[in-house]
């Protein structure tokens, strides 16, 4: 028979080793705690009629058939392809010229098509400042038997729609010298799985990646700290990842994923409600019928989650018709679910960082 009071001694162990973790939590949570929570309104009703104004002037960049962000990346991308080399330089090119500092996260890895060599890109505005704001999608396109895989939703549309931010927003973000948050673009490799969808064989890039910052800085960030002696992980500094998917089929609807950023979501809701009511977008994205954490998709921002990083998860649910198909091409995309979704997500960074628009 176990002894009591060696149980009790347990009991006891156990019950202080919960508080602890439960205070540690706590702690993280705190340090993760959001720079700008109420974000819905912290713009007026000129700047974002400012922010309209520019966007639709600068419309043309994300043109399905010519746009100079768009139309370079509705081309097969699988890893290694001539696609995929041309868009990891419309990213590093586009991003060096507006004075991000680029990394490359670079790696072999295990797959059923054998060892691939992969390459995450981080593109950090500021990398000095204490905290990040992380805008990422992946970029390669998948491996479709049959034809060429675009992967205009899968996720063209994302990455061009970050690189959009990126200049439509240049000349504020470029004033804002004192904020203690950046602006850290995050462009995976290896979403997609090679075979069938498993925890081993999807998002090798964002695995690596997660696991790399849990325990070392961004090289960008040593740049710019070279008179440190000690860097703290590249993960303490990111309080947010918005995380996009599937954006551009006319049915786009998105529903808050994760519980931990659903007051994030109704910010961005409420958002979005000014942007339509302004008649700056021609109808709602964001799915707010469908309660928080009511449904899951896995993507890149698993090994984040796991980590407690808050991620903001923007993926069309359902997914688009065309979903892993062929005909995710040119032709399956949405003008103006593009150009609305570039409002608002303009929109949303410029509130979330408090630019003076």
């Amino acid at each position: 028979m176990m002894n009591l009071n060696w149980l009790s001694l347990q009991l006891l162990a156990l019950t202080l080793w919960a508080v602890v973790a439960q205070a540690t939590l706590q702690d993280e949570l705190r340090v993760r705690a959001f720079s700008n929570p109420h974000f819905a309104n912290v713009l007026n009703d000129n700047q974002l009629k400012r922010l309209a104004s520019t966007a639709r002037k600068e419309s043309s960049w994300l043109d399905i058939k010519k746009g100079e962000l768009l139309s370079p990346v509705l081309v097969p991308r699988q890893i290694g392809s001539p696609g995929y080399r041309a868009t990891q330089d419309l990213i590093v090119t586009t991003l060096g010229q507006l004075g991000y500092a680029i990394s490359w996260d670079n790696f072999t890895t295990a797959t059923p098509m054998g060892d691939i060599k992969m390459s995450n890109i981080i593109a950090t505005k500021n990398p000095s400042a204490a905290k990040r704001l992380v805008l990422a999608a992946h970029y390669e396109s998948k491996i479709v038997p049959g034809g060429e895989f675009i992967g205009a939703t899968d996720s063209a549309v994302p990455v061009a729609m970050i690189l959009d931010i990126a200049k439509g927003l240049a000349s504020l973000i470029d004033k804002q010298t004192d904020s203690d948050i950046s602006l850290q673009m995050v462009f995976f490799d290896g979403e997609e799985a090679f075979e069938q969808w498993t925890s081993t064989d999807s998002i090798y890039g964002a695995r690596h990646l997660a696991e790399f910052w849990e325990h070392n800085p961004d090289p960008a960030t040593v740049a710019a700290l070279s008179g440190a002696t000690e860097h703290r992980p590249e993960l303490e500094r990111v309080e947010l990842m918005v995380l996009m998917d599937l954006i551009g089929a006319p049915d786009n609807m998105f529903p808050a994923f994760q519980i931990p950023t659903a007051d994030l979501f109704t910010q961005l809701s409420k958002l979005e409600k000014r942007l339509h009511g302004a008649e700056y977008t021609s109808r709602l994205y964001m799915n707010t019928a469908m309660p928080p954490g009511a449904a899951g998709v896995e993507d890149d921002h698993l090994p984040f989650v796991e980590r407690d990083i808050p991620v903001l998860h923007l993926i069309s649910m359902p997914f688009p018709k065309v979903w892993h198909k062929l005909s995710d091409n040119a032709e399956a995309l949405d003008a103006t679910v593009i150009a609305d979704m570039s409002l608002i997500m303009r929109s949303f960074v410029a509130s979330y960082l408090r630019l003076h628009v």
